[in-house]
């Protein structure tokens, strides 16, 4: 049923009036490209803005590029200038700042991982703790991704060497379901979707499961705050009002995610982040629906523990001095707040 509501003239000037001094000003560039690691449901809410057409209401032309290979090909993009920000994992801010580069995380999509690792299910009954990996082979996305710090830090915190288990890189999504199904890899970390696709084939048996706040516990010690909006420092100073629309628009979306039934979130969500199966994408929702942070802020408790992952068995990362307050910034997400009242 369409319901039309008809504004009184000075309630409709009120509300034309409040988006004037919202955007007094104009943002600094309109086309902007945001790069993606692969299209693991954490990165969801980009795509979803510009269907929703949620960048288009900020005044942005955003144009998302996907690079499948995993989240380290997108920082590459960051750094190498090809895009303008990148939803990938907050891990990297750290990462980036040993090397010298600053770039900061302006908006939290995520304030779980929603990761998993699991084995093969005919290897269940002799793989049922981190450290009966010993040996095996474990698929992750890419070198130098987020998946492969999470990987090594469980099997560090599980008692094993650097080279006790044969750390394989698979790419991320089908490839990496493709290859757990084919042998190629003995165990894999992978999100969802395809932590419910296997789930329903029954070919895995996960070690943890952190698309709840206590898998992230069990696996990293606290909550993980995973992918989020970065950029380099030198684009925010630059772009401002830029990187306010953008993250106005993250807001927007991720309010409309959980405002909205997960039938209707199901029909509406991009192709790549779902299967061809209804039924099935109602309960990857309703098993990662959490996932979404309601106001894209990050907690510094939170941020201290993917940089305890990353420096337990980083020695550049443990002998660094880490300045947190220099890997996220949430003053876009506040003043978001405000003005999307």
């Amino acid at each position: 049923m369409h319901v039309s509501i008809r504004l009184t003239p000075v309630v409709a000037t009120l509300a034309a009036f409040s988006v004037i001094l919202a955007h007094a000003t104009e943002p600094e560039k309109t086309k902007l490209k945001i790069a993606v690691g692969s299209q693991i449901l954490n990165y969801m809410p980009v795509e979803l803005g510009v269907k929703l057409g949620s960048f288009k209401e900020e005044g942005l032309d955003v144009t998302v590029e996907n690079f499948q290979a995993g989240g380290s090909k997108a920082l590459q993009a960051l750094i190498g200038g090809s895009v303008d920000g990148t939803i990938g994992f907050y891990d990297h801010t750290i990462q980036m700042q040993v090397l010298g580069k600053q770039i900061s995380c302006v908006f939290l999509l995520n304030d779980i991982p929603g990761v998993l690792l699991g084995v093969r299910s005919d290897l269940a009954d002799k793989v049922r703790t981190g450290a009966d990996l010993k040996g095996l082979r474990l698929g992750i996305t890419a070198p130098g991704s987020s998946t492969e710090s999470m990987a090594r830090y469980y099997i560090k915190k599980s008692g094993l060497g650097s080279r006790d288990v044969n750390i394989i890189a698979v790419g991320s999504g089908a490839p990496g379901m493709v290859a757990l199904e084919a042998m190629n890899v003995d165990a894999l970390v992978y999100f969802d979707p395809i932590a419910t696709l296997l789930a329903r084939k029954k070919n895995t048996t996960a070690l943890f499961d952190a698309r709840t706040i206590e898998g992230s516990k069990q696996a990293f010690g606290g909550s993980y705050p995973t992918a989020c909006l970065y950029l380099q420092q030198t684009f925010i100073d630059k772009n401002p009002e830029t990187v306010q629309r953008l993250v106005n628009a993250l807001l927007k979306t991720h309010r409309w995610i959980n405002a909205t039934p997960t039938e209707q979130l199901v029909d509406t969500i991009p192709p790549g982040y779902k299967t061809d199966n209804r039924e099935v994408n109602i309960e990857i929702m309703n098993a990662s629906k959490a996932l979404f942070s309601p106001t894209g802020q990050m907690d510094m408790e939170a941020a201290k523990v993917p940089l305890a992952v990353l420096s337990d068995f980083d020695p550049k990362i443990a002998a660094a001095k880490i300045d947190l307050n220099k890997t996220f910034t949430n003053r876009f997400a506040e003043r978001a707040a405000q003005q999307l009242k």
